[in-house]
């Protein structure tokens, strides 16, 4: 199935907030908009609306838009991304994820938070918008994301996402914020095992896994990996217990049943660095490897969705602060993302952004890939 036809169709049947009858261009038509000029490397609504005045044609024959008012205004765009609600917009896009035959049972589902720190107030430390994201390893897409409250951390928010997320069999993987009892007991709830960062201020739980783990160390299977690059190499040893009968701490814990040690060893030049880190999980049965992909694994969130959104598409540059704007754009980001990501070309996703602003008929491929 096309990704263009089938973003167009749900795209339609989402709830128009506006007055009816008073509107000009159609919620689909300023969706779609949109989306194809964040994949044309604009960076603001003048751009977009650039993009599609240069590309009208291009949009009516070959991707279905009706703009029976020709193309919507700069202001057009910037309210309705204003006032969009973004759980309206993120059910949409779900509901396409799945039309498209993706589903998250059984896959690695990696969670992680980002400020958008365009947001940030002057004088300020910390952004208003922070969203909390779940990232599908296997197949390179955030698959839903929510705002923290404006009092809130991603302690509270994500348990919320997990709510909208069907996952039965997921491995999800979170940092150490996310060590809480309450967001272990949902995973579980949600049939899905969990591995989860874990430090010092889990106090009893810390202590006892840390102490356990340096001691047992010799005696508990182990797998190793290596890399070298460029004058530097790295040892990383995942160290696995799954016998934890002597660790009362553990018993507390939603389905706990494996406890990991994780000991990194750089090399850079002549300077030697180790650091430990340890986790907690919900698997079982499982060779030290499994634990080890699910770790490094993780970071993808952080490498090929939050560094893609700030570097190739500047997010965190973007002047949008107000209202919903924010949040309904990064939504459109990931999902521009996802999409220029299925083009196997042998390009950065800034020479394909670039590319497609110039080529229609690269940006026809963009939507006709499986």
């Amino acid at each position: 199935m096309e990704k263009g036809i089938a973003l167009a169709r749900h795209f339609a049947v989402l709830r128009d907030f506006r007055v009816e009858g008073r509107c000009l261009h159609s919620l689909s038509d300023i969706l779609v908009l949109v989306l194809c000029g964040v994949i044309a490397d604009c960076d603001d609504f003048a751009q977009i609306v650039d993009y599609g005045t240069d590309n009208e044609h291009f949009l009516r024959q070959e991707l279905g838009l009706n703009l029976s008012n020709g193309i919507p205004s700069e202001d057009t765009l910037w309210r309705v991304m204003r006032r969009l609600k973004p759980e309206a917009l993120q059910e949409c896009l779900q509901a396409c994820y799945l039309d498209m035959g993706i589903s998250l049972a059984g896959k690695h589902l990696c969670i992680d938070g980002k400020e958008l720190r365009g947001t940030v107030p002057s004088g300020k430390k910390h952004a208003l918008v922070q969203l909390v994201s779940v990232w599908v390893a296997a197949e390179g897409l955030s698959f839903g994301q929510l705002a923290v409250g404006a009092k809130s951390n991603e302690i509270t928010a994500i348990p919320a996402l997990l709510e909208l997320v069907d996952c039965p069999g997921a491995t999800i993987t979170i940092d150490a914020i996310g060590c809480q009892k309450t967001i272990a007991q949902k995973i579980v709830d949600q049939q899905a095992d969990y591995i989860i960062g874990l430090k010092q201020n889990q106090g009893e739980l810390y202590e006892q896994v840390s102490q356990w783990l340096t001691k047992q160390k010799p005696a508990l299977p182990c797998y190793r990996e290596w890399d070298k690059d460029h004058g530097r190499g790295e040892r990383r040893s995942v160290y696995v217990c799954q016998d934890l009968a002597l660790l009362e701490a553990t018993q507390q814990w939603a389905g706990l049943q494996s406890v990991v040690m994780v000991e990194t060893t750089r090399w850079v030049k002549e300077s030697e660095q180790t650091s430990t880190r340890f986790y907690i999980s919900s698997l079982g049965g499982k060779e030290p490897e499994v634990y080890a992909g699910f770790i490094r694994g993780h970071w993808g969130i952080e490498n090929k969705l939050h560094w893609h959104l700030d570097v190739s598409f500047g997010e965190d540059a973007s002047q949008l602060r107000k209202d919903n704007g924010p949040q309904n754009m990064s939504a459109i980001r990931k999902l521009a993302l996802f999409i220029i990501g299925k083009d196997n070309s042998k390009m950065s996703i800034k020479r394909k952004r670039k590319k497609a602003a110039r080529n229609n008929h690269f940006m026809l491929s963009l939507f006709k890939n499986p």
